[in-house]
């Protein structure tokens, strides 16, 4: 039986509409079917089906929303237009156009060069690790003084191997933070040959034995090699040879 066929049959047993109304309700409640309990897992499938049903139905809406507002017709002449919707994207840095370098691949590049001239290892395979120290090193230096230090370290001789190892510079070498500095502050330039330093000057005293020892050496041997003049004549009883400050004069 319907519910409205209920409710008449209960008008004309003599019931009032509120007295039917009531009825009526208390039936329908009996006649709805009972939901059918649950599994657990038939649970969870079912709480996960209504979050994704949730969850589509809120994209939907948003979607809704920013095609409104494109739709939109253009603000009016002297007000100000809406600000633009936030770009996810924008915060991606833009990658180097085609054909260009990176500061890393400079350095390396700029290293490679000055390596190669002054013989010294050029590396063949860039790691990451490698990356990362040339990195750290242009961060903190800049590319103007990657480029000195790699000039420095190909002209010095220390790194060339001139050295009593036989060790020779390489790009680990040059990422040390010690060893870029000591580059780049002249640690390792090389250093001017010392020139020959004249000899000392004689002294009065000094001056004054050698001339005591060549009249005594032409007197009593009778060499003839200091002899300047031809007279070989020399009076060792005239001449004072007492130190006095000053060579004194041998007389002939």
């Amino acid at each position: 039986m319907s519910i409205s066929a209920a409710i008449r049959r209960m008008l004309e047993a003599g019931l009032t509409i509120e007295q039917a109304l009531v009825a009526a309700e208390a039936f329908e409640a009996e006649s709805k079917p009972a939901e059918p309990v649950l599994s657990p897992r038939q649970a969870r499938n079912k709480r996960y089906y209504e979050r994704l049903k949730a969850s589509e139905k809120r994209l939907n809406s948003d979607d809704q929303d920013v095609s409104d507002v494109s739709d939109e017709p253009s603000s009016p002449e002297g007000s100000s237009p809406a600000p633009p919707s936030p770009n996810p994207q924008s915060s991606i840095p833009p990658s180097p156009p085609k054909g260009g370098s990176s500061p890393t691949d400079r350095a390396i590049s700029v290293f490679s060069d000055q390596a190669s001239k002054a013989g010294l290892p050029v590396p063949r395979k860039v790691t990451a690790d490698r990356r990362r120290k040339v990195e750290a090193r242009i961060r903190e230096h800049g590319e103007e003084l990657w480029a000195e230090a790699c000039r420095r370290m190909a002209n010095s001789a220390f790194c060339r191997g001139d050295n009593d190892r036989g060790w020779r510079a390489d790009l680990d070498f040059l990422c040390q933070p010690k060893s870029f500095n000591g580059l780049i502050e002249g640690k390792y330039d090389d250093r001017p040959h010392r020139q020959s330093q004249a000899p000392p000057q004689k002294t009065a005293f000094q001056l004054h034995q050698e001339a005591f020892a060549k009249e005594l050496d032409k007197t009593i041997n009778g060499n003839d090699r200091y002899d300047d003049r031809p007279d070989n004549v020399v009076d060792l009883a005239a001449t004072d040879y007492r130190y006095s400050g000053t060579p004194s004069p041998v007389r002939r």
